[in-house]
C-alpha cells in the first residue's frame, strides 16, 4: 500500500483521504493545513494520519495530494521543492504529486522539482464532507498528467466507485468551465429564482418547498431526454404575451428597486436589475432549444425582440 501526504486537508482533501483510508487504498501519512486546529480536525475526521504544523515536518510519502485553492497550488509546490529534493537519494526517484484543480494542468506543480505530476478533478460538490463520503461514488474524475501517476490514481478512484476520463492539458479550461456552468451557476440560478419569489411576497421556506419537486424533475428530464426535449414553459409554447409580461414585471421591479434605500434593514435582498438582465440573457440562450422543440419562426422573432429590449 502506497503512503499519501495531504497538503490542504480541507473539505475535498479530508473526504478523499477518509475514503482511501477506509478502502485501504492509501496509508495516510501526513496532514498539513495552515491552521493547526484545522489540521487536527482533519485528522479526527479521517481517523488516520499525522497532523503537522510545518511542511518540513511532513513524513516521507510516495504520493502527495495538494488540495489547496487553485491560486495557491504553484506557490505550495515551490515551497515543497526543498523537501522533494531529499527524495532522490533516499528513494531513487521523486514522489508522485497531484492536485485536484479542474482548470489547471499538472504542470502547475513543476516548481516542486518532482518529475511525476498529475491532476485529478472529481466532478462533485464537496460542500459537506460527511455527505460526500456517501455521495461521491458514481462521480466522474478527470485525470491528466504523467502516465505513471495516472496508473496509480485511476484504480484509486475506481476503488471509490468513481468513473474516470482522461484529458489533455489543453482541454482542461473548457472542461472545467462546462462543469462550473452546470453546477455552480445552477446554484446561482436557484438563488435568482428565490429572489423573484421573494419579490412576489412568498417566503423562502415556501418557495423552496414549491421549487424542489419541479427542479428535481427538470434535472431528471434533462438527463433522460436531453435539454431540447426537457425545455418546457411559455417560451417553448410560443406564448409571447406571457414572456412579455414577465420581462416587463422584472423591468418594473428593477426600476422601483433603484429608487429604494438599499441600506435599509427592511429592504429585501433582491438584485432586481440582475434578475431582469438574466431573464433576457437566458431567454435568448433558450431560443435555439425552443426552435428544436418546434417554436415557429414568427414567435421566435417576437421573443427575440422582447429579449433584445434593455
Amino acid at each position: 500500500m502506497r503512503s499519501l501526504n495531504v497538503v490542504g486537508a480541507g473539505k475535498l482533501g479530508r473526504t478523499l483521504a477518509t475514503l482511501w483510508h477506509q478502502q485501504g487504498v492509501f496509508e495516510i501519512a501526513g496532514l498539513f493545513n495552515r491552521s493547526a486546529a484545522s489540521t487536527r480536525e482533519a485528522q479526527d475526521f479521517i481517523g488516520a494520519g499525522t497532523a503537522v504544523s510545518d511542511l518540513n515536518k511532513l513524513p516521507h510519502a510516495q504520493v502527495w495530494l495538494l488540495a489547496v485553492p487553485d491560486d495557491q497550488i504553484a506557490t505550495t509546490a515551490a515551497a515543497l521543492a526543498p523537501i522533494i529534493a531529499q527524495y532522490q537519494p533516499l528513494a531513487g526517484k521523486s514522489p508522485m504529486l497531484f492536485h485536484c484543480s479542474g482548470a489547471l494542468p499538472a504542470s502547475v506543480l513543476a516548481a516542486s522539482g518532482a518529475d511525476l505530476l498529475a491532476s485529478a478533478h472529481p466532478v462533485h460538490s464537496f460542500a459537506d464532507p460527511k455527505r460526500s463520503l456517501t455521495d461521491l461514488p458514481g462521480s466522474t474524475v478527470a485525470l491528466e498528467g504523467s502516465e505513471e501517476v495516472i496508473d496509480v490514481l485511476e484504480p484509486a478512484f475506481r476503488a471509490l466507485s468513481c468513473n474516470c476520463i482522461h484529458l489533455s492539458p489543453s482541454q482542461k479550461v473548457l472542461y472545467h468551465t462546462g462543469s462550473v456552468m452546470a453546477c455552480n451557476y445552477l446554484t446561482v440560478l436557484m438563488d435568482l429564482s428565490l429572489q423573484v419569489f421573494q419579490a412576489a411576497g412568498i417566503d423562502n421556506k415556501s418557495a423552496m418547498a414549491l421549487l424542489e419537486p419541479i427542479v428535481v424533475q427538470t434535472v431528471k428530464n434533462n438527463f433522460a431526454l436531453g435539454p431540447a426535449k426537457a425545455l418546457t414553459g411559455p417560451l417553448v409554447r410560443g406564448d409571447v404575451a406571457t414572456v412579455a409580461r414577465q420581462a416587463e414585471a422584472l423591468r418594473q421591479l428593477a426600476k422601483s428597486n433603484s429608487t429604494t434605500n438599499n441600506d435599509s434593514d427592511t429592504t429585501p435582498d433582491i438584485q432586481a436589475a440582475t434578475l431582469a438582465e438574466m431573464y433576457r440573457a437566458l431567454g435568448k440562450a433558450a431560443l435555439p432549444l425552443a426552435k428544436k422543440a418546434g417554436l415557429s419562426q414568427d414567435a421566435r422573432r417576437q421573443l427575440q425582440s422582447i429579449f433584445d429590449e434593455s
